[in-house]
Order: structure tokens, then C-alpha cells, then sequence
């Protein structure tokens, strides 16, 4: 069983995936299966339009690590050779079936890149001649299986909503990191939120005024769905362990009221 861990300290060591050839929305996580950590890239985009009946095949492939850190992942150095390994892959089933880069996997030293195909005709074999070929030093493991409904990816490699959850929260905290914001001490923290009726805006904001939040505004949106907005405020630290629980309440109850969580920032 996978479970959502914060080990942030780590995320940068693994995600130097660069665009392949779709449109994709790549983004990651870390988690833990069994005692060890596992990071997961995903295509988040793919979400939308899952499962593609026009690939019902899904082929695991990917190479074991050589050097792995204390918490059983890649060293840095050896990613950019894991990178070109993926690219390699890609490459190679690219001349023999169309396919669907979907997400990488990297658990107890071992890198698998996840793939639904069209075919698997021919998969085994090109791939046999690519490692044996090009990397003849690493182990690898090459698996393939009928996924029609795309189980893998939804319910495996697709995040859940409490990852989901901290992924949008680190972004912004990524983000105010990045233009210079200090983090330290307690902030008044913004949420946007949005209605579709009035009523259901009174009725929500009165559910959580005794939860220590502070109506700030009442203002039109500019969305026909939803166009009664809300701004609510709250003090307290910018981590992930106020704003995650935080986070997720507020998700949770808004929808009871068909509203919809627009995201939070800090007071300037």
C-alpha cells in the first residue's frame, strides 16, 4: 500500500524529466511503500482522458540502480544516466507501437517507467536488444500486462487527493520561496474560494466561522459557474503540516455546498 509522505528534502533529486513528444503536465510526490520511500513522476493530464482504449497494454520497464542513498533511491549522479535510459525506451518502442509515456516509479533502488502501448508484439525482444546493446551493466525489469480500464495509472501512479492535497500547497510554498517571501513566524493566509448560489456562500461561511476564520470579502467572480466569491483569512505558520489538514478540511466542506477552492496565498 502506498501512503503520502513529506520528504521534500528528496524531490529534487529525482524529477529532471525533460518534455516528451505529447502535451503533458508532468508533475510529482513522494510516498511510502512498505518501510521505504518511493518518488513518483506522473503525467497529471492524462487523468482527463483515462483510460485510452487505444491503449489497452501496459508495459513496465526500467532499470535497477547501482548506487542508491540511505533511503534505498538513486544518488544524484546516477540520474541523467536513469534520464537517458527513459529516453533510450521511449525511443526504441516508439519503432515498434505506438504508446503512452504515463509515469515513472522509483522504489528500492529500481527505476520503472510506465507505458501503455497499443500492441505488445515485438515489445520484449526490442527491448532485450536495447539493454543488452546499450547498457549491459544494469539489471532491468520488463513486464507487460492488459490494462484496457488504465488501473495502473489511476489507481497506482495518479495521486490521490491527499497527495493531491500537498502538491498544490507546495507549489505555492515552492513559489514563495522562489521570489524571496520569508516563511518564518505566523502569516495571514488568504483562501479564494467561489459559489454557485448565494445562499449556499452564507451557508458555508457561517459553518466555519467557528473554526477561527475571518470573513474578508464578498465579491463577484468573473465565472458564470460560480460567481459568488469569498475571501476568508486565518493565521498561522506557512508549513505543510498547518496548511495540509487545513487545506483538506476546507476542500472537503466546500464541496457540501457545491463551491469550489481557488487557492490560497499570504497577506503582503
Amino acid at each position: 500500500m502506498k501512503y503520502l509522505i513529506l520528504f521534500s528534502a528528496l524531490t529534487t533529486l529525482f524529477f529532471s524529466h525533460t518534455a516528451h513528444a505529447q502535451n503533458e503536465n508532468w508533475d510529482t510526490y513522494m510516498a511510502k511503500v512498505g518501510d521505504k520511500p518511493a518518488s513518483v513522476l506522473v503525467d497529471m493530464d492524462l487523468a482527463e482522458i483515462a483510460p485510452d482504449l487505444k491503449y489497452p497494454f501496459l508495459v513496465i520497464t526500467g532499470p535497477k540502480a547501482k548506487n542508491c542513498n540511505k533511503h534505498f533511491l538513486p544518488i544524484a549522479d546516477e540520474i541523467p544516466r536513469l534520464e537517458e535510459i527513459l529516453d533510450e525506451t521511449s525511443n526504441f518502442l516508439t519503432g515498434v507501437t505506438p504508446k503512452v509515456l504515463t509515469g515513472t516509479y522509483t522504489h528500492d533502488c529500481q527505476r520503472l517507467n510506465y507505458y501503455y502501448v497499443k500492441d505488445t508484439t515485438g515489445i520484449r525482444n526490442a527491448l532485450l536488444r536495447m539493454y543488452g546493446r546499450l547498457y549491459p551493466d544494469y539489471e532491468y525489469t520488463i513486464k507487460m500486462r492488459k490494462d484496457h480500464d488504465w488501473v495502473i495509472y489511476r489507481g497506482f501512479l495518479y495521486p490521490d487527493e491527499k497527495a493531491r492535497n500537498w502538491m498544490d500547497n507546495n507549489k505555492i510554498i515552492t513559489m514563495m520561496l522562489g521570489r524571496g517571501d520569508s516563511l518564518t513566524g505566523k502569516r495571514t493566509i488568504i483562501f479564494d474560494l467561489s459559489f454557485r448560489a448565494d445562499s449556499l456562500r452564507s451557508l458555508f461561511t457561517d459553518s466555519v466561522r467557528a473554526k477561527g476564520y475571518k470573513l474578508e470579502k464578498l465579491q463577484p467572480t468573473s465565472s458564470l459557474n460560480a460567481p459568488y466569491g469569498l475571501i476568508l483569512s486565518k493565521v498561522g505558520p506557512i508549513k505543510s503540516d498547518f496548511l495540509d489538514p487545513l487545506t483538506e478540511e476546507l476542500k472537503t466542506t466546500i464541496k457540501k455546498y457545491n463551491g469550489f477552492f481557488n487557492g490560497w496565498d499570504v497577506r503582503k
